[in-house]
């Protein structure tokens, strides 16, 4: 900082030694208020990264998200708890399904045998028929529907042997699950609604916080706008310290030319000029101090918010809940993997017996065509006469055996109505929920990453912003200072000025008139011309200059 020309009460009234002193103040004030005002700049690009920061954290978990989340950590709590009881209505279910694939299959084997029988009843028919043409071409079709149905129902016990192991596998699985949720229930179960009843608060805290936290960042904003309408106390004084420096110099124009009333004249107007601003500037600077005070204790309280409500009840919330359903998510990472073999094997049984219910409708088929036979048989027996009888004594079993097929055909269909009751409610209770837990615990770590970040950034730029205020403070020191010596000097050009009386003799009247309006156009505060209005002459209007620079702040 430059060394001050102090005011040497001592010195000789010579008339450049104030204007000299007044000039340099007015540099020395300029470059001062300059730095407060980069400062200030610096101060509103900062309350926009802390108003930044503040988003990050309020808005570090989405309303939707939180609201899934609390959603996905009680579903799994509720998964968790009654696991025991649902894995063992879901084995006994799975039991159930065996016992109706036992029934079926043993049904299917049933028609297995009597197609089988059919077939042996082909030669016979043709036997009886004495080889009649007739009766040879219905029993080669005959045999040839039966053997596409054998090959049908091939098909039907390999899916069924098939299913059967599936349903071992699950019943394994489903031991397996048991042997995991008995590890972690109902300890785990406990944490989980804590941790989703702890996320729900915090999703509140942040809603209600959310209101005071922004009327906190726009009191800041505020505030410094209210200190950059202070900051041109500065810019306003210098212009008045200029302005009374180019009053000196008309002051010593005159002298130099002989008119010393004129030139006393117009010191004391400059030394009533010096007075006011030196008062007005106090008062500025004051107010500017006070301002930039403010400035830092509202950042103070916005930074105290914003830590307040990232921390809730107390500590890190997101954080805990992030490595508590880490923890969770560890001590169920078996049950889980044992949760999805068994959900997946589920839904490989219930598919299977959806296809097999496909190949059943084809044993439909096959009982209409043994049907078809009988009836054929008979029409044929009719038609030969002693030949025909020997035949319908075949065809008799041929209707026996479509019986013996609308019975099987009969109980396969209410084996697999019970068995697809079975599958429907196996689906209805939903897949594994371990995915659930994973998706609750990613929105918690990134909520945990983006608040922490917010936090950190806006500590960080309140901190920068409380210590820039700070030193600006401290830069205010000197200009504060600076409104003492003005009033001295004040002092110094009163004692060399002197108000004229009403008019002067002679040219000197006129010289003082254009004079006063000469500085008066030179004007750009009311508080100068209010102090000029009162050294006009008689008959004088107060000229106005008009200056879109001018604030009226004085």
């Amino acid at each position: 900082m430059p060394h001050m020309v102090a005011l040497d009460t001592g010195q000789q009234a010579e008339t450049t030694v104030p204007a000299a002193v007044l000039a340099a103040l007015a540099a020395e004030l300029d470059r001062h208020f300059v730095e407060v005002g980069r400062t200030l700049a610096s101060a509103v690009g900062a309350v926009q990264r802390v108003i930044g920061a503040l988003d990050g954290v309020t808005h570090a978990i989405d309303a939707a998200a939180a609201t899934e989340s609390v959603a996905d950590l009680r579903a799994v709590a509720q998964r968790l708890t009654t696991l025991p009881a649902a894995q063992a209505e879901r084995d006994a279910e799975l039991g159930a399904i065996a016992i109706q694939l036992d029934v079926i299959r043993a049904r299917v084997l049933e028609m297995r045998d009597t197609l089988r029988l059919l077939e042996i009843y082909g030669p016979n028919i043709k036997i009886a028929a004495s080889g009649e043409a007739v009766f040879v071409d219905f029993v080669d079709g005959m045999l040839h529907r039966l053997q596409q149905g054998e090959q049908h129902i091939a098909h039907i016990l390999a899916e069924l042997s098939t299913l059967a192991a599936g349903i071992t596998r699950g019943s394994a699985a489903y031991t397996r699950l048991r042997a995991e949720g008995a590890k972690v229930v109902p300890e785990v179960p406990d944490r989980l609604e804590h941790d989703a009843a702890a996320l729900d608060r915090y999703r509140e805290t942040l809603r209600h916080g959310a209101a005071e936290l922004a009327a906190a960042a726009r009191t800041v904003a505020r505030r410094v706008g209210s200190a950059l309408n202070a900051l041109q106390v500065g810019d306003s004084t210098r212009q008045r310290i200029e302005h009374v420096v180019a009053t000196l110099a008309y002051a010593d124009a005159a002298e130099r030319d002989g008119d010393t009333a004129v030139g006393a004249h117009l010191r004391a107007l400059a030394a009533a000029q010096t007075h006011a601003l030196a008062a007005d500037f106090a008062t500025g600077a004051a107010q500017l101090v006070e301002a930039l005070r403010a400035i830092g204790d509202e950042t103070e309280r916005l930074l105290t918010l914003i830590t307040a409500m990232a921390e809730g009840d107390g500590g890190d919330p997101l954080g805990e809940l992030d490595r508590d359903v880490a923890a969770v998510s560890a001590l169920t990472e078996q049950l889980h993997d044992a949760d999805r073999d068994t959900d997946a094997l589920v839904r490989l049984t219930t598919d299977s017996l959806d296809g097999l219910a496909q190949r059943c409708d084809g044993l439909r088929l096959i009982r209409r065509d043994v049907g078809d036979m009988a009836v054929n048989t008979r029409l044929l027996c009719r038609r030969f006469g002693v030949m025909g009888r020997a035949v319908a004594v075949v065809a008799v079993e041929v209707g026996t055996c479509a019986t013996q097929l609308d019975r099987a055909t009969a109980a396969m269909a209410a084996m697999y109505a019970s068995g697809a009751t079975i599958a429907a409610s196996h689906r209805s209770r939903g897949g594994a929920t371990g995915h659930r837990l994973a998706l609750a615990a990613e929105v918690i770590r990134d909520g945990h990453v983006t608040s922490e970040r917010g936090i950190r950034d806006g500590e960080g730029e309140a901190r920068a912003l409380i210590a820039e205020l700070q030193a600006a403070n401290a830069v205010l020191e000197r200009p504060l200072a600076l409104a003492s010596e003005v009033a001295a000097i004040g002092e110094q050009l009163g004692a060399q000025g002197v108000r004229v009386a009403d008019t002067l003799p002679g040219v000197g009247d006129a010289a003082l008139r254009a004079l006063l309006d000469q500085v008066a156009a030179t004007y750009t505060m009311t508080a100068e011309r209010d102090v000029h209005a009162g050294f006009l002459l008689p008959g004088m209007a107060l000229l106005t200059a008009e200056s879109e620079e001018e604030d009226g702040l004085f």
